[in-house]
């Protein structure tokens, strides 16, 4: 069912303390996280989504955004929307070029796609 996600948020922190940032992005992005439904679950995976967001600086966003499949890339999507709903403090500057990038790799396809799909991040 719907609670195949599981996200190993060890290894994703442990990827970024060793400044692995795109790395833990891809793992993160391909353990199905909207699919979680337990609000505190929800909660945990939005912020460690932001994590990642932040830590992968603008330079490296496109390296990033070009490993990442349609699927991949639909879901980070949701995370930046997410991410505007609730901005955290200086995260909307980065998130917006974030959004740009995604946007610029994916089309008007993706935010079609994001704002159809019920689940949300």
């Amino acid at each position: 069912g719907d609670d195949a996600a599981i996200i190993d948020a060890n290894q994703i922190n442990s990827l970024l303390s060793s400044n692995k940032n795109v790395e833990a992005l891809k793992l993160f992005l391909s353990s199905s996280p909207t699919g979680v439904k337990d609000p505190t679950s929800k909660k945990a995976a939005r912020d460690l989504a932001f994590r990642i967001l932040m830590a992968i600086k603008t330079a490296q966003m496109d390296g990033a955004i070009s490993q990442l499949d349609q699927d991949s890339l639909d879901v980070l999507m949701k995370f930046i929307y997410a991410g505007f709903e609730s901005p955290y403090e200086g995260s909307s500057g980065h998130l917006l070029v974030w959004h740009e990038k995604v946007f610029s790799a994916t089309g008007i396809g993706s935010v079609v796609r994001v704002l159809a799909d019920k689940r949300k991040a």
